[in-house]
């Protein structure tokens, strides 16, 4: 059986539908001015460690870091930490060949929550103190070879690579719980 809708009929549902979105755009219309045009401000989100785990964060120039072997064998020495306890690791090697590159980096670690941040390499190394001042609630770790200048008011690690990794490794299990 087929339905079949008269002229008369079809007029008549085409009024009906175009009344509907009259009345439909309307009504939002009104419930839209009902805030007299003012915008809810955006909610406000801080990051905090939900997880209650610590942070370490391996970074440094990515050129640098690759003719480095201490880099793998520290990173390997936080990867065992982070199962051991509780703990996050991250590895962050990005191209910086000057410590005005690389402050950045070292900054938006600190803001990321990561509580001890191991930088490898002389160009990180060189923005270290600068990053160190600038971000006190975080630790930070030269890992340096030997005659390579120290940065000031940062803990500096030297040694053969398993040396590193262990010292690495020990600072990082040590690290106090969060504080969210």
């Amino acid at each position: 059986m087929t339905f079949h809708l008269t002229p008369r009929h079809r007029w008549v549902f085409g009024l009906a539908a175009a009344l509907a979105v009259v009345v439909g755009t309307g009504a939002g219309m009104w419930h839209a001015s009902k805030n007299d045009g003012k915008v809810d401000p955006p909610t406000v989100i801080s990051p905090s460690n939900i997880a209650g785990r610590r942070t370490a964060c391996l970074t440094g120039d990515a050129t640098e870091a690759a003719r480095h072997s201490e880099t793998s064998a520290i990173w390997s020495a936080l990867q065992d930490a982070s199962q051991q306890n509780q703990l996050n690791v991250r590895q962050l090697l990005v191209p910086a060949t000057t410590a005005d590159q690389a402050l950045p980096y070292l900054s938006g670690l600190a803001a990321q929550h990561c509580d001890l941040v191991i930088a490898i390499g002389p160009t990180f190394s060189q923005a270290l103190e600068t990053a160190s001042k600038a971000n006190p609630q975080t630790r930070f770790v030269a890992v340096t070879t030997d005659g390579q200048p120290a940065p000031g008011g940062v803990v500096t690690v030297t040694g053969s690579d398993n040396e590193k990794a262990a010292e690495i490794r020990r600072r990082a299990l040590d690290l106090p719980a969060p504080s969210n």
